[in-house]
């Protein structure tokens, strides 16, 4: 078992009031979302999963 670091960007490019999702799930554990809301606006995101081996992203509208 190691750790998954998950880390980068999501953005919202369009004015349709919807945000830009990313979801990342681990194998067990808590799920964390990271969302931009409003175009232009951009969110960084880092983080680790300790013992896991991998860890599911999704992107989305919501």
């Amino acid at each position: 078992m190691g750790d998954v670091k998950v880390y980068g960007w999501v953005g919202d490019t369009r004015r349709d009031g919807k945000c830009a999702v990313v979801r990342i799930g681990p194998a067990a554990g808590q799920t964390r979302e990271f969302q931009a809301c409003g175009s232009g606006t951009r969110e960084t995101f880092s983080f680790t999963f300790d013992d896991q081996n991998v860890a599911e992203v999704t992107l989305r509208l919501r």
